[in-house]
């Protein structure tokens, strides 16, 4: 098991704290599991720690009263979690689950709060990851108004792509992400079965495989044409 001052270096958000720095972060650090569905939190539940995802990945959602579900995101190893309500001192505004058994590095609110008044060099890497995220909840927020559900599921497969794809040999774009067609559902706010519809057809065409609910991208090129094309709703 790895070290928690050699996983802190794996971080971008103390990129630039030196080895003695992080040796003392380490020392008010906790490891913590999660196993696969398990929620770490809810929405509306009081802000109590600060997480790292060290291994494995989480999507954070909302739920509306009747239960649907809409994805905003999925985090993959070395992203942050868990900072706002402790920058805000509000209820959490999400909730997350653990897609997978997912390990953590945790740290307390008081804890979290010494750290950032001694450390503020972080203050600039953590401001340009909440950017990031502003302005894809932007997107997908213009996405899910103003376009049909095919390109909705067009551009989340492109995206997910970009964020977690591993280039092969041949070209094509491995996403090393598990996702059930109700799960990309989610991510873009439409139906399971339309995802299914839409799957299908991109497999007819050659323009991915699945296997094991991992998606490889064949045609990027004709994704990113067909990603403003209508079709189905």
């Amino acid at each position: 098991m790895r070290d928690i001052p050699e996983l802190l270096r794996e971080v971008p958000l103390f990129s630039g704290l030196s080895s003695e720095d992080l040796e003392a972060l380490a020392a008010i650090v906790a490891r913590k599991t999660h196993g696969k569905g398990e929620t770490l939190f809810h929405q509306g539940d009081p802000g109590e720690e600060f997480l790292i995802l060290t291994e494995g990945s989480v999507k954070i959602e909302l739920m509306n009263l009747d239960g649907k579900e809409l994805t905003l995101t999925i985090l993959t190893p070395y992203q942050f979690l868990g900072e706002l309500a402790l920058l805000d001192d509000v209820p959490r505004s999400a909730t997350v689950v653990a897609m997978e058994k997912s390990e953590f590095l945790a740290i307390n609110k008081r804890d979290f709060a010494r750290v950032m008044e001694r450390y503020p060099r972080m203050g600039i890497p953590m401001l340009r990851q909440l950017t990031k995220r502003v302005r894809v909840l932007t997107d997908d927020i213009a996405s899910m108004a103003f376009m049909d559900s095919y390109s909705r599921v067009t551009r989340k497969i492109l995206a997910l792509g970009e964020e977690m794809g591993d280039e092969q040999e041949d070209g094509s774009v491995f996403i090393d992400q598990s996702l059930t067609h109700q799960q990309l559902a989610n991510l873009v706010g439409t139906t399971r079965e339309t995802v299914t519809k839409i799957l299908n057809e991109m497999k007819d065409n050659n323009l991915i495989s699945i296997r094991r609910h991992r998606i490889t991208i064949h045609d990027r090129e004709e994704l990113k044409s067909r990603a403003n094309l209508s079709g189905f709703i």
